[in-house]
């Protein structure tokens, strides 16, 4: 059975569910080796058998399991396991159960809603969790780790570094999936599919959020916010993602048509702005060169993109790159080129022309670009290149 895994997008395991037995999907890791390692983690870390599964349950965050770490007083403890308590009851009213969720902000769960949980527990929560923390039975074993959604930041956005994504953000990478990582393309779901699952992605968002907020008063207030507190707690969380939809990034100007001369200038600009010193001279990335970027905003140690891979996890369309370069990258060192050339918006189209003509020279199989040696490059038309304003329409 194994060696049927190889070269597809799913393994199926065998799971308990309403009194019958079913095959449950776990995303893909890219070799058929990987994906047999997955399987038999996914095995040995679930329960056996076939019974009726208890459905499934929110866990405390790490930072209200703190709120009583290392209290050694009785008085003391017994209030912050009071406000724990109280933290959980909220949480409950607020925003659900795993299987019976609340958008924040609502009163009571939808059919989206429903049918999102139903597809997320279905696809997702072997390597997201339940949560939506990243922290689902396989996760330990995945790198990149599975994105963690408490926190309330997504990386690959149209909107401005530092701000919510777009729902449509959201709808295009789960509908694309990440290039280079455990997270497969799920282009085979419905449009109303999609929204259920991104509907249940942020149910699982603004919990994890307010949860954070939560914590954080019990630990400075030793108690909870009342009611006209909360309300204010909760329209600071979704005030920015209400704004998100009005924040689109648009390129300043036409992209101009892709030539051998704006692949160079693009590499000039590379080099003079600064890009090699995270991603080496020709895009090979920080792992090439032993260069140390960081942590990400999850904790987890990162490296600059291998731009010759020809894997772009944000994206691979040229306004999806346009957008990495001027926007940055949420949570990650890259930062936001927006105002280095705000003086000259058609350098950020020379470097994607730099970035794209890198990443086919490798799937060519031909040698790293460089000053001397450039090849001949059909000319791309800006027009197929820029997306349309109906597209843009489609996508919200």
């Amino acid at each position: 059975m194994f060696f049927e895994l190889q070269g597809h997008l799913m393994a199926r395991l065998s799971t308990r569910e309403s009194g019958l037995c079913e095959t449950r999907s776990l995303c893909n890791i890219s070799s058929g080796r990987s994906s047999i390692l997955l399987v038999l983690v996914f095995i040995a870390t679930s329960p056996m058998g076939c019974r009726r599964a208890e459905p499934p349950r929110f866990t405390p965050a790490p930072e209200v399991v703190e709120l009583t770490a290392d209290i050694e007083d009785d008085e003391e403890l017994e209030v912050y396991k009071t406000l724990q308590r109280d933290i959980a009851e909220q949480l409950r009213k607020s925003t659900g159960t795993p299987d019976k969720p609340i958008l924040l902000g609502t009163e009571e769960s939808t059919d989206k809603l429903k049918l999102g949980y139903s597809l997320y527990t279905y696809y997702c929560v072997q390597c997201h969790g339940v949560n939506g923390d990243g922290n689902g039975p396989v996760a330990e074993h995945l790198n990149p780790k599975p994105r963690n959604y408490t926190l309330g930041i997504f990386k690959f956005t149209s909107t401005p570094y530092g701000t919510k994504p777009r729902r449509a953000d959201l709808v295009h990478t789960i509908k694309r999936g990440v290039a280079g990582t455990s997270m497969p393309s799920f282009d085979r779901f419905s449009n109303e599919q999609l929204d259920a699952v991104v509907e249940y992605v942020l149910a699982l968002t603004y919990r994890g959020q307010l949860e954070k907020q939560l914590a954080g008063i019990a630990f400075d207030d030793e108690e909870l916010p009342d009611d006209e507190y909360l309300e204010e707690v909760i329209a600071d969380i979704l005030t920015p993602w209400q704004e998100a939809g009005s924040q689109l990034v648009m390129p300043a100007t036409p992209m101009p048509t892709m030539t051998e001369d704006t692949i160079r200038t693009g590499h000039q600009i590379f080099l003079s702005k600064g890009c090699a010193k995270c991603h080496g001279t020709y895009g090979r990335g920080g792992s090439m060169g032993n260069v140390d970027v960081g942590t990400d905003a999850w904790g987890n140690k990162t490296a600059a993109a291998d731009l010759s891979s020809g894997m772009l996890r944000g994206g691979d369309r040229f306004i999806d790159v346009y957008r990495r370069i001027a926007s940055g990258i949420n949570g990650t060192p890259m930062p936001a080129f927006a105002k280095t050339f705000e003086d000259d918006p058609d350098a950020i189209w020379q470097l994607v022309h730099f970035i794209k003509e890198t990443g086919n020279r490798r799937r060519q199989g031909n040698p790293p670009l460089s000053e001397a040696d450039l090849p001949s490059q059909p000319a791309v038309d800006p027009e197929s290149a820029q997306p349309s304003e109906d597209s843009e329409k489609e996508a919200a």
